[in-house]
């Protein structure tokens, strides 16, 4: 029986046209490589190679054999794939959308704790802007998604995980009264940079409003942009501050601090939201061991 091991180096050979260079894709020194292919060429009779001192080409033997070589690998292969798609045929899986910040904020310890809880399901992300929160759930192109809240759509229902505070996020170069953190009265006639939400209830500009005119601050004016992303690049440009949610400032940008505000500020509150006729046993199964998670004080 012809070693599987010994037809991967012809075939690595017969496509580099060199020794050196098909002992190096195939990770093992030349020798070796040379004395598996000569004893292939013995256990079938004939030469495959035709050697020079700078050149190797197929003989016609080996023309005849590269197809059949190939194919005979690409069905070995292809057993392993047909293993691994039945396991995953037989996994339940869990769309869940999210917001591009969860990603990056307290999303990766959240799924690798659920992954350690439940690693026989299979979970599939789908990112969306703020915009387009409600419309994946009600679309049914996911089971789950976390949304922003508040949500107003009848046809949903949402379980809130977790309120947290804005920080402000302000050119690195901007000095503060107060070390390590800002007043409201220190945003007089700067720029606001913010961005919208699916709900006007829900943006920047709205959630700051009252905030603003309570503490008798008015701004210069207010630019607002699609993500949270382009608002951060602009206040690393120097454009303005932005408030941001506290989770945010765990990602590090060039040319941007956070700074906890000095008076109470406005809160965002974050929920799990599925479509009202019912989340199902295993959507509803994820959304209480998120609930548990967040009420860890180390979430």
């Amino acid at each position: 029986m012809i070693d599987v091991r010994r037809l991967r180096y012809f075939v690595a050979v017969a496509e580099e046209q060199h020794f050196s260079r098909a002992a190096e894709r195939l990770g093992i020194s030349q020798p070796p490589l040379s004395e598996h292919i000569s004893a292939l060429e013995r256990e079938l009779g004939v030469a495959l190679f035709q050697r020079t001192t700078r050149s190797v080409s197929l003989t016609e033997d080996g023309l005849n054999l590269l197809p059949h070589a190939r194919r005979i690998l690409r069905d070995i292969d292809r057993c392993g794939e047909v293993i691994r798609d039945a396991r995953w045929e037989r996994m339940s899986t869990l769309r869940i959308g999210i917001l591009h910040a969860h990603a990056y904020t307290f999303l990766p310890r959240l799924l690798a704790a659920w992954a350690r809880h439940r690693p026989d399901v299979r979970l599939t992300l789908r990112e969306h802007a703020t915009q387009d929160q409600t419309t994946v759930l009600l679309a049914g192109d996911v089971d789950l998604a976390f949304v922003r809240e508040p949500v107003h759509e009848n046809d949903l229902g949402v379980t809130r995980l977790f309120s947290e505070p804005y920080c402000i996020a302000l050119p690195e170069r901007w000095t503060t009264a107060k070390a390590g953190r800002i007043s409201v009265s220190e945003l007089q006639d700067c720029r606001m940079i913010g961005f919208p939400s699916h709900h006007a209830s829900g943006s920047t500009r709205t959630l700051f409003r009252d905030f603003l005119i309570k503490h008798k601050v008015k701004t210069a004016d207010f630019l607002e942009v699609r993500t949270m992303h382009a608002a951060l690049a602009l206040v690393a440009g120097e454009q303005g501050f932005s408030p941001v949610p506290r989770s945010q400032s765990k990602l590090g940008l060039h040319g941007v601090r956070y700074l906890p505000l000095v008076e109470p500020p406005p809160q965002l509150s974050v929920g799990l939201a599925h479509r009202s006729q019912g989340a199902g046993a295993l959507a509803q199964e994820f959304i209480d061991f998120c609930v548990e998670h967040f009420q860890r004080p180390d979430w």
